[in-house]
Order: C-alpha cells, then structure tokens, then sequence
C-alpha cells in the first residue's frame, strides 16, 4: 500500500470567503480537485493532504493571486487548529506550546515536516512536505507558514515578528511578504523557514480575551441539543489531545469549559463516563488510521495516548479480538 497522507479540514478555515472574495466559487474549485463541500462545514474531517495542495495552487491560478496560500494563513490562526489551539492557550509559554504541537503533529497532519533547530541566538522553524515531488506546495507551503506565524502571534501578548523568512519560491512579490510577516523574504532559499530570537521560547503564552472567548466558544453546547453537542465537542477535544500526552479528564474538562466533576456527572446522566468515551474514541481512531494509512503501531500507540506499543496491542486485541497487526493485514486482504 502507498503511503497516505491526510490533514484535518480545519485548513480550509476562511477558505469559502477568501475565494467568494475574490469572485470565484468555492464549491467548484473543491469539485475540481475532487474534495467534497463537507470538509468546509466540519473542521475535523481528514482531506487527502495532496488534493489540499491541488486546491491552493489551483485557486491562487484561478483567483489570480500569486499571495492565495499566505493571505489566507493569515485569515486563520488557532481557530483553524481545533482542540489543539486551544490547549496550547493553557500552556506556560511559547516553547512549552511549540513542543505540544509537535508533539500532536503526525496525528493530525501527515506529510508536513517540521524542524525546530536552536542556536545561541535563534529559533529556526523549517517546513517541508513529506510530497513535495509529487505535487507543487508553494501555496500549501504559504498558508502553513503563514498559519504557523499567526498562531505564535495570537499566544504572545505583544505579537513579535519573525527575524527572517526564508523561502524555496516565493509565489508573490516581496513587498506582500514584507506586509505580512514583517521581514524581509529571502527567496531562492534551500528551505521554507520562519526565524525567530532564541527568547520567544520563554515568552508566556498571553491569549487576547477575544481569541480566548471565540476558541472557547467552539467547545460550548448549543441550548437546543446540549447533551448531544457535548459528546462531539468532547470526542473532538480527545481526538485532538491524544497525542500530547495530555489527554485527561482535568485537561478535557478545562477545553470544554467545565468543572471536571460537572462533565462526569452530565456523561453520567447519558448512561456514559470520561473513560468510556476515551476508550471508544481510540478504538475508532485506531481502525481509521490502521485502515488508511501506513503509520507504524508504534507511533500509532503513542499518538494514542498508550505508554508503549504491547499495552495498545492488548487494548486492540480486547476490543477486536485480534492483534493490531493482524486486523491491518485482514482490511488490505479484504479491499485487495
């Protein structure tokens, strides 16, 4: 089986607009690369990561904007990241933010290439894409530059901008990336790279009350089906956290916005518990990525929440009645 590659739909965040902005149909560009109108309404859906790549470069040609991919980074921010930005809100500081996105990385985005390299004197935030021979990323590579610039000036009380950027092909004209990011572009560079000073890293994590009100309002059942709304915002907070290492009834409860003792309660009511809902979340996640992707168990447990491979091996086994492994082998077997 090849290799999959997939990223959550929350890169499409703004995606509609942008496009509608500049005169053209998002719906027909989607049908174009072969994505369904769906991934615009549900940020947690995975998309091919490849046709992602497609839709950017194919609206920027259509939309004739060279600045496509970096505008709309810069349109989005931790919204677009889900539960996950919203963890890194409550972390102590930017690097203690920079290492929990890492950290989930591979789990929600699969393909992209991060390297985070620190000298004396400064922070080096490389990117790349794991099809980058396969696809043109120029665009896809500006919205996740731009993104990740967005996101780390939303955690700083006083945005800082980056000390250098550095870029393989700059798709728009220097002055728009001296607009954007504040620093002047190196174009023709061997990599795609953000440079900060060495002390963002101990700069405190100082959320807008704006953001904090708009990211937490994500996770906010609505009055009209609350108990329902609060199992997906909790399937979607376990599936963003399971990789970090944080993925706990206090943390959950804190995301949803909700004394952890209220949120057992009500999941109580609903004949269900905390545990019960974290167990049947790994079980799903389990067989989707066992099923698509070529992600070694080990990697897979880890992003699971599981301390080593033998102890999700014999959770899978308990559930399924067969190893991982061999539940994977049976899936190919069957669509062979």
């Amino acid at each position: 089986m090849g290799v999959s590659y997939f990223v959550r739909s929350g890169g499409l965040l703004g995606f509609s607009e942008w496009v509608r902005d500049n005169g053209e149909n998002p719906n027909m560009l989607m049908a174009e690369v072969g994505l369904s109108p769906a991934a615009l309404y549900d940020s947690d859906l995975y998309i091919p990561y490849l046709a992602l790549a497609r839709l950017m470069t194919v609206s920027a040609q259509r939309c004739q904007r060279e600045d496509f991919g970096i505008r709309l980074g810069m349109r989005q921010g931790l919204e677009a990241v889900g539960a996950l930005g919203s963890a890194m809100c409550l972390q102590a500081n930017l690097g203690d933010a920079l290492r929990l996105m890492q950290r989930n990385l591979e789990f929600h985005a699969r393909g992209v290439l991060i390297a985070v390299n620190q000298s004396e004197r400064w922070l080096e935030l490389s990117m790349d894409f794991a099809f980058a021979t396969e696809e043109d990323c120029d665009q896809l590579a500006g919205l996740s530059l731009a993104l990740l610039c967005r996101c780390l000036q939303q955690l700083q009380g006083v945005p800082s901008s980056p000390a250098a950027l550095e870029l393989r092909n700059g798709t728009a004209e220097p002055g728009v990336y001296r607009e954007l990011f504040g620093c002047e572009p190196v174009v023709d560079a061997r990599r795609n790279c953000l440079i900060y000073p060495i002390e963002l890293l101990a700069e405190p994590v100082l959320v807008a009350a704006d953001l904090r009100a708009r990211l937490s309002q994500q996770w906010q059942s609505s009055r009209q089906r609350p108990e329902r709304d609060l199992q997906q915002q909790l399937e979607k907070a376990i599936t963003a956290l399971l990789p970090t290492g944080e993925c706990n009834l206090a943390m959950v409860a804190r995301i949803v916005d909700l004394h952890p003792r209220v949120l057992q309660q009500r999941l109580a009511a609903q004949g269900s518990s905390f545990s019960a809902l974290l167990e049947s979340r790994r079980l799903r996640l389990a067989k989707e990525h066992l099923a698509h992707s070529d992600i070694d168990l080990t990697t897979l447990a880890l992003n699971l929440g599981y301390a080593e491979l033998a102890v999700f091996s014999r959770a899978f086994k308990r559930w399924q009645g067969v190893s991982p492994r061999a539940w994977r082998r049976q899936q190919h077997a069957d669509r062979a």
